[in-house]
């Protein structure tokens, strides 16, 4: 590694995560077998092993938020409350936090340790592409278990848990626009107005017809194809809990079949069939799914899409890019836009 890069990127860090984990375990260890995954453009997932003696070595999951990444800055806080909140739910297969630090002076950025889960991670399939994939993936049981797992989460009494941390004062009649707040926030531009004319009218679109929430829940905020993984017919782990947060069940609900990861009219991600999933998840949770929430949620969706492609497009501007792919979609924001634009023009003339 080059001079001054931080501990997390360097030689550095087996031996910095492992005096870290002395200091919460109260016992000598030594963390092994380090290995990036290259997926993602957020947070960095290594995998290691944590050898003490006297016990069997326990696979675990390492999650670095890169302060180069595409959501920085990051905190692991959201993600530890939301996996402490929802640990031991038979319908949902998520690992355990186990540890968890945002004190840079550690690795040098916000960082936490889960038990590792196993399993294959099916990728959506975009319109026009051949399947490429094994049976398993696409089963009836797997449609069955992203709906059970997405209730549960949706299940979870967040007010007598850890995940009440994430913003106590959540309420229905606040919290989609809270969480439209805080993608503006994320926006180049000043005084709270994203610079890009197209954000600004969408922004002020989604302010002015956000609806009160059905009810306040624990979203996972990034449920879809590409977020869990596959074993023996069934899913494994549901992963990526970094935008977790709390509002509309809709919210996830859009978010799934969105276009732009995949979607069509009659699929999740070109996989999983749309309409299946959201009778089976309305069967366990008793909610009646509006048409038009999810359509707002869409927009809102598309808007979040749009603001990825817009601030990686500036981090490239700012050369703080450690990413090929970051570049990639720095050039793609016009497209989002435009589509956004398309949405929001459809349901005024619906």
């Amino acid at each position: 590694m080059a001079q001054g890069d931080p501990a997390w990127r360097s030689e550095a860090l087996a031996p910095r995560l492992a005096a870290f984990l002395e200091q919460r375990i109260g016992a000598p260890v030594a963390v092994r077998d380090l290995h990036r995954f290259t997926a993602g453009l957020s947070w960095a997932t290594i995998s290691f092993t944590l050898r003490r003696e006297g016990e069997a070595d326990r696979p675990l999951i390492l999650r670095i938020g890169d302060p180069n990444g595409l959501l920085a800055p990051y905190s692991a806080r959201p993600e530890h409350l939301a996996l402490t909140s929802l640990a031991g739910i038979a319908e949902l297969p998520a690992a355990t936090s186990l540890w968890w630090s945002d004190d840079l002076c550690v690795l040098g950025a916000p960082f936490i340790v889960t038990t590792r889960l196993e399993g294959r991670t099916p990728m959506p399939i975009w319109p026009g592409a051949a399947a490429g994939a094994d049976a398993d993936d696409d089963g009836p049981r797997i449609l069955d278990d992203f709906a059970a797992g997405l209730a549960a989460i949706h299940a979870c009494d967040w007010r007598a848990a850890p995940a009440a941390a994430l913003d106590p004062q959540a309420t229905p009649e606040t919290c989609v626009r809270d969480e439209l707040a805080r993608w503006v926030a994320r926006l180049p531009g000043a005084d709270g107005r994203p610079e890009a004319p197209a954000m600004r009218y969408a922004a002020a679109w989604l302010h002015e017809h956000a609806p009160t929430a059905v009810r306040v829940a624990l979203l996972h905020g990034d449920y879809r194809v590409g977020n869990y993984m596959v074993k023996d017919g069934r899913i494994s782990g549901i992963l990526d809990w970094e935008l977790t947060h709390l509002g509309d069940p809709h919210e996830d609900l859009a978010w799934a079949g969105l276009r732009t990861l995949g979607g069509t009219e009659t699929t999740l991600g070109g996989r999983l069939d749309r309409a299946g999933f959201l009778q089976r998840y309305a069967a366990r949770t008793g909610l009646a799914i509006d048409p038009d929430r999810i359509r707002y949620f869409e927009v809102l969706g598309q808007f979040k899409a749009a603001c990825l492609l817009l601030m990686a497009r500036e981090r490239v501007r700012r050369g703080a890019v450690h990413d090929a792919r970051l570049a990639v979609m720095g050039l793609q924001p016009a497209a989002a836009q435009m589509g956004l634009m398309s949405m929001i023009k459809a349901i005024r003339w619906t």
